[in-house]
C-alpha cells in the first residue's frame, strides 16, 4: 500500500510540475528570438506566458510590449512600454537600448538619442558589439532628424485597403497606361508564401479588389520580385534553378491574364543571378543584390551582367560602381530607361535607419557614377524602404516599406515630386500685441502629418519658409516641444511661383477661450432690417413664420484651438441646422462669424470669416445646395455686450450666428 502511494505522489508530482517546466522552456525561447531581434516570435511566446497565468512578473508584460511595437503593432500608444521604466532600469541593462529603438520607430528623436546616450553611460558591462550597434542607432537617429528636418520635393500616400493589408505587400509594378497595378502579398496563402497579384485603379484613390494571378507560381520572402520590361510588356521572375535562372510571362489581354512562365535565357544562369534583380528594357543587362559577406556577416552589394548581342553569352558579373556597393547591404536596384539613373536601396550611405532609396547618376565626362545622395525624407523613414519603381514619366512611382502607420508589415506607397513655394510672416500674442520669440512654426501636409516644414521664429516673430504648393496644412506653433496654437491653412500657387506668400499667425488666452465659449444667446440688438429678438429661439423655429425673429445664435459649434477646424462636439448643432434647411426647401440663411474685440480687427475679421465658411462647408458636404448658403465674417464690428468683461461680455460676442435671409 505504502508502494502505491509512492508511486501515485511521484506521478502528481511529475504532472505538476510538468507545465510550469514547459513554460519555463517557452519563456527561454522568447529570450533568444528578442536577442535575435525575431520580434514576432519573441512575441508569440511572451503572450503565451502571459495567458498561462504563471508569475514571471513585469518583465513579461514589459518585454511583450516591447516586440508588439518593434512588429507590425508599432501605431499602437508606448504607455503601456513606458510604465514598466522606473522597474526595468534596474531589471534590464538593455532597457535604454530598447527604449532609444521604440523612440526612433515613433519618430521621437530626441528622445530616442538621449536613450542610447543613457544606455551607453551605464555602469553594466557591454559587449564591443553591443556598443557600436548602439552607436549607429544614435547615427541614424542623427541622420534621421536632419532629413526630417528638411523634406525633400516628394510627398507620399499610402495606398488604400483594397491594395495594402495586415500581411506584406512587395514588389508594385505600375501601368500607367492602363492603371493597373501588380504586386505581391502573402494575405491569402500560407504566410510564408506570396503570390502575385492584380488590381485597377478606379479613379479618387480607390482600387478594384485585388485577385490572384493564377498560373504564376509562388514565391518566398527572399525572391518576392516581379519586373516588368515597358518596351515588351514581358513580367520578369526569379527562380532558384540551375545557379539563378528568369523566367517570363507575356499579357495575353484575355480574363487569364498573363501566359504560364518560360524560361527566358538558358544562358543565363552562368551569371548566378540574385532575387533582387533588375532587367533593362532591351533585356541586355541585369543588375542584381548577390551576398558577397560570409556566413557569420552577409553583406548584400549589386552586380551587373551584360549580354554579347552577337554570342547572346552574358559576361562574367562584376560590382556596379565601387561607390555604390559599401560595408552595408546594397539591394532593390532600378535603373532609369535611360540607364543614366541608378535607385537602390542601402542601409549604409548615411541611412536614416534600415534601408533607403538612394540615387546615383551616370556622369559622361568621368564615364563614372557620381556618389549616392540620400533621397531624404518623406519617401525614407527611419524603417526600410525597397522595391523603389519609378513610372514612365520619371516624376513619380512606387516603393515599399514598412514604417509607422502602415496597416501591417511592408505596404505600397505612391510617391510624386512636388514643387515648393516661399512663405513668410509674422507670429503675434494677441494678448500683449507683442511678437512670440524664442518659438517654432511647422506646417504638416494633411497628405502626410509625419512631414513638416519648420522655422524658427526670430526676435521680431517673424518666419520664413518653404511649403508645398497647393496643399492643406495643419499649422503648430511651438515653444519648447508645447504646442502653444494650432490651425489649418491652405496654400494655392501655381507651380513655379516664384512669389513669396505672407501669412501672419495670431495666438492669445482670448482666442484659446472663444474656440470652445461658443454659447447660445438672445440677442437683445434692435437693427433696421433684422428685427428685435426678446427671447431666447430654438433653431427650428427659424424655418417656421411665426419665428419672432429671423437670427439665432447657435450654441456648441466648437473649433479647434485658433482656428477654422470644426470639432467633432460641433455635429448636434450642425446636424439641426441640416434638419432646418431639409424641413424649408425653400429657406436660404446667412453663417455669420463673430469675434469679441481681442486682438488684431484683421484677424478677427478673417478668422470669422473662415469658420462661417467651415460651416457651410459642412452642410454642403451634406447635400445642402451651396445656392442656399451664404457665409460673412463681422469680426468685432457687431457685439452683443459690452467687451468689457468676460464672462458677460467677451463670451457673449463670440459666436455663429444663422441669419434667414429668404
Amino acid at each position: 500500500m505504502n508502494r502505491l502511494i509512492l508511486l501515485i505522489s511521484i506521478f502528481i508530482l511529475l504532472v505538476s510540475k510538468s507545465p510550469a517546466q514547459d513554460y519555463d522552456k517557452i519563456f527561454k525561447a522568447a529570450e533568444e528570438a528578442l536577442y535575435l531581434e525575431d520580434f514576432e516570435t519573441a512575441l508569440v511566446n511572451y503572450e503565451q506566458l502571459i495567458e498561462s497565468g504563471l508569475n514571471y512578473g513585469n518583465r513579461v508584460f514589459y518585454k511583450a510590449e516591447l516586440c508588439s511595437l518593434l512588429t507590425k503593432y508599432q501605431n499602437k500608444p508606448i504607455n503601456n512600454f513606458l510604465q514598466y521604466e522606473v522597474e526595468m532600469i534596474e531589471e534590464d541593462k538593455f532597457y535604454y537600448y530598447w527604449k532609444g529603438r521604440v523612440m526612433m520607430r515613433k519618430y521621437r528623436m530626441q528622445e530616442a538619442n538621449i536613450a542610447f546616450q543613457n544606455f551607453l553611460s551605464t555602469k553594466a558591462y557591454l559587449s564591443d558589439e553591443i556598443q557600436a550597434e548602439a552607436r549607429r542607432w544614435m547615427n541614424w537617429v542623427s541622420n534621421a532628424k536632419s532629413y526630417m528636418d528638411a523634406p525633400d520635393s516628394y510627398e507620399i500616400h499610402l495606398l488604400e485597403r483594397e491594395v495594402n493589408s495586415e500581411y506584406a505587400e512587395l514588389s508594385p509594378v505600375y501601368f500607367m497606361e492602363n492603371e493597373e497595378l501588380l504586386f505581391l502579398s502573402n494575405r491569402d496563402s500560407n504566410p510564408s508564401e506570396y503570390q502575385i497579384y492584380h488590381t485597377i485603379h478606379e479613379g479618387n484613390r480607390k482600387w478594384s479588389e485585388p485577385t490572384p494571378v493564377y498560373g504564376q507560381g509562388l514565391f518566398l520572402r527572399d525572391n518576392a520580385n516581379i519586373e516588368v520590361v515597358d518596351q515588351d510588356g514581358r513580367m520578369f521572375q526569379f527562380r532558384s534553378v540551375k545557379g539563378g535562372d528568369l523566367y517570363y510571362s507575356e499579357p495575353t489581354g484575355d480574363l487569364k491574364g498573363w501566359t504560364e512562365p518560360r524560361e527566358f535565357d538558358s544562358k543565363i544562369s552562368s551569371t548566378h543571378l540574385g532575387s533582387h534583380f533588375f532587367i533593362n528594357e532591351h533585356e541586355d543587362r541585369i543588375i542584381f543584390a548577390s551576398d558577397v559577406g560570409t556566413k557569420k556577416k552577409p553583406n548584400l552589394d549589386l552586380l551587373q551582367s551584360f549580354r554579347n548581342h552577337e554570342t547572346g553569352n552574358w559576361s562574367k558579373p562584376a560590382p556596379f560602381a565601387s561607390n555604390i556597393n559599401s560595408d552595408f547591404n546594397e539591394d532593390s536596384p532600378y535603373l532609369s530607361p535611360d540607364e543614366n539613373t541608378l535607385y537602390f536601396a542601402s542601409d549604409g550611405h548615411g541611412s536614416m535607419g534600415g534601408y533607403d532609396i538612394f540615387k546615383s547618376e551616370f556622369d559622361p565626362a568621368t564615364q563614372a557614377w557620381t556618389e549616392p545622395v540620400n533621397m531624404g525624407f518623406p519617401l525614407n523613414s527611419p524603417e526600410d524602404e525597397i522595391h523603389f519603381k519609378m513610372n514612365p514619366n520619371q516624376q513619380s512611382g512606387y516603393f515599399t516599406s514598412n514604417r509607422l502607420h502602415t496597416l501591417g508589415d511592408y505596404d505600397i506607397f505612391f510617391f510624386w515630386e512636388i514643387s515648393k513655394i516661399k512663405i513668410e510672416g509674422r507670429i503675434v500674442d494677441t494678448d500683449t500685441g507683442q511678437p512670440l520669440k524664442d518659438a517654432q512654426i511647422f506646417f504638416r501636409p494633411y497628405e502626410y502629418l509625419d512631414m513638416y516644414f519648420f522655422s524658427d521664429l526670430s526676435e521680431q516673430g517673424k518666419y520664413h519658409a518653404e511649403i508645398p504648393s497647393n496643399d492643406k496644412f495643419k499649422v503648430e506653433i511651438k515653444r519648447n516641444g508645447e504646442i502653444l496654437h494650432e490651425e489649418e491653412f491652405e496654400v494655392h500657387a501655381p507651380d513655379g511661383d516664384n512669389t513669396t506668400h505672407i501669412k501672419d499667425f495670431y495666438l492669445g488666452e482670448g482666442e484659446a477661450t472663444a474656440t470652445h465659449q461658443i454659447v447660445q444667446h438672445v440677442i437683445n440688438t434692435t437693427e433696421p432690417d433684422r428685427g428685435v429678438v426678446t427671447e431666447e429661439m430654438l433653431i427650428d423655429e427659424l424655418g417656421t413664420k411665426f419665428r419672432v425673429s429671423n437670427r439665432v445664435a447657435v450654441r456648441h459649434i466648437y473649433f479647434d484651438f485658433g482656428t477654422s477646424h470644426l470639432k467633432d462636439e460641433s455635429l448636434p448643432s450642425l446636424g439641426t441646422i441640416k434638419n432646418l434647411l431639409e424641413s424649408n426647401p425653400d429657406l436660404k440663411i446667412e453663417i455669420a462669424g463673430h469675434t469679441d474685440n481681442v486682438g488684431d480687427e484683421q484677424a478677427n475679421q478673417v478668422i470669422s470669416m473662415e469658420r462661417a465658411q467651415s460651416v457651410v462647408a459642412w452642410l454642403t458636404s451634406t447635400g445642402i445646395s451651396k445656392s442656399r448658403l451664404i457665409a460673412k465674417g463681422y469680426g468685432s464690428t457687431r457685439p452683443l455686450a459690452s467687451n468689457d468683461d468676460e464672462t458677460d461680455g467677451r463670451e457673449l460676442n463670440r459666436r455663429i450666428e444663422i441669419v434667414v435671409i429668404e
